[in-house]
């Protein structure tokens, strides 16, 4: 590896490490922002884009920050492992990146996400806040935040509801992490290879009987020669993970900044038109992916240093959303703010394909929530997802 300039670096007794998770990484992105735009942290030889401009710029730029060299995926530790061989679309590049996303890309078109999931999004989180509302609290986050986006893929995928209980109880497991550490532990891939047997056994079962349903899609798309056999697989269990991880993310983070904004949630409950802006200014604040990794293919020349060729780059989605250099007052939830693009969802050829999905769910959670449950209270300990790429809760017991 190319020597390192050491100014880039911060001082070792600042709190930043890409596989630790912090409670409130905030200050240190600033710190980060202001004292080392492009830093390196020699231990676990990972260099950090933190500015807006820098992050967004990197993010189109997949000819010089690859998603796909060096067979490592584009998250920070070894999430990758979860979708091999094959078709994990996030940590492709062009050609195969067109093809992989041309394959899926009709299932996630806005317009027909609405027609299929609007009643029955709205019918699940009628009955969820039901439950809510009977008990007069509760967990928001473990029995409204996962398992409303668990059902809805479940569902999509054509899976029998007598397994769903399964199915998520390997989502837990395929999320479990070992805090500072980049390998998966084995709980999370004695779960990939379950899941993995899962999903062939469904794909065989939609061959010989299709249905109106995500894996008939694929296994369609798999006999047109859009996909392989094993991208077949990969994207199914990338498309599992990522369409609950996100919305849930967005969902528990959202509820949980609510809780202590009386004025803001007020607004999106007395004037529901202000709920899809809502939802955009939530996801810039907090967004449920705060960073994702590149490789670079040239040496890169940034902020008085040189990002050396072959160095994996973390693109710190959640600092650049909060960069003052770009966003006025970054640090409030306005919802007021005019709106401009932000990042919470990535950008370029990667900008997540599922985010239609994630922002239809959580308008129809808040335009239901919000009429029935205006205010509630945080009431206990929250406990935080453990992956280092993802931001949500895990548990967020609340009281009204």
């Amino acid at each position: 590896m190319a020597a390192v300039d050491q100014s880039a670096t911060i001082e070792p007794g600042v709190a930043w490490d890409p596989l630790i998770q912090l409670d409130d990484p905030y200050p240190v992105y600033r710190q980060l922002r202001d004292e080392a735009p492009a830093h390196y942290h020699a231990r676990r030889d990972l260099w950090t884009l933190s500015r807006w401009d820098d992050v967004a710029a990197a993010a189109k730029d997949w000819e010089t920050f690859s998603s796909s060299v060096g067979g490592r995926g584009n998250d920070v530790d070894d999430t990758y492992q979860l979708f091999l061989p094959a078709g994990d679309l996030p940590a492709a590049d062009p050609p195969l990146h067109t093809r992989l996303r041309g394959a899926l890309r009709l299932a996630f078109s806005p317009s027909a996400l609405k027609v299929r999931f609007e009643p029955a999004v709205r019918e699940q989180v009628r009955g969820l806040v039901d439950r809510f509302v009977k008990a007069g609290g509760g967990d928001f986050a473990w029995d409204l935040a996962r398992p409303l986006p668990a059902t809805t893929m479940f569902a999509w995928f054509g899976f029998p509801e007598d397994d769903h209980e399964q199915l998520l109880a390997w989502f837990g497991d395929l999320v479990e992490r070992t805090q500072g550490e980049s390998a998966l532990p084995t709980v999370a891939l004695a779960a990939r290879d379950r899941l993995q047997a899962y999903v062939r056994d469904i794909a065989a079962e939609r061959r010989s009987v299709p249905s109106d349903d995500l894996m008939t899609h694929l296994v369609r798309a798999e006999a047109a020669g859009e996909l392989t056999s094993d991208e077949l697989i990969g994207s199914s269990l990338l498309m599992f993970v990522a369409g609950i991880t996100t919305t849930s993310g967005l969902l528990s983070n959202s509820l949980y900044h609510l809780a202590s904004r009386d004025a803001v949630r007020d607004t999106m409950g007395v004037d529901p038109t202000t709920i899809p802006v809502a939802v955009e200014e939530l996801l810039r604040f907090d967004g449920p992916i705060q960073a994702l990794a590149r490789t670079t293919i040239r040496p890169v020349e940034l902020h008085g240093t040189t990002i050396p060729e072959g160095a994996r780059v973390v693109l710190l989605w959640g600092s650049a959303d909060r960069d003052e250099r770009h966003w006025p007052d970054p640090d409030t939830i306005d919802i007021s703010r005019p709106q401009i693009r932000h990042v919470a969802f990535g950008d370029g050829i990667h900008h997540c394909l599922g985010a239609p999905l994630a922002r239809l769910e959580a308008r129809i959670v808040f335009e239901e929530l919000l009429p029935r449950i205006p205010a509630w209270s945080v009431s206990g300990p929250i406990v935080r997802l453990r992956t280092p790429t993802d931001r949500g809760l895990e548990r967020l017991p609340i009281e009204f």
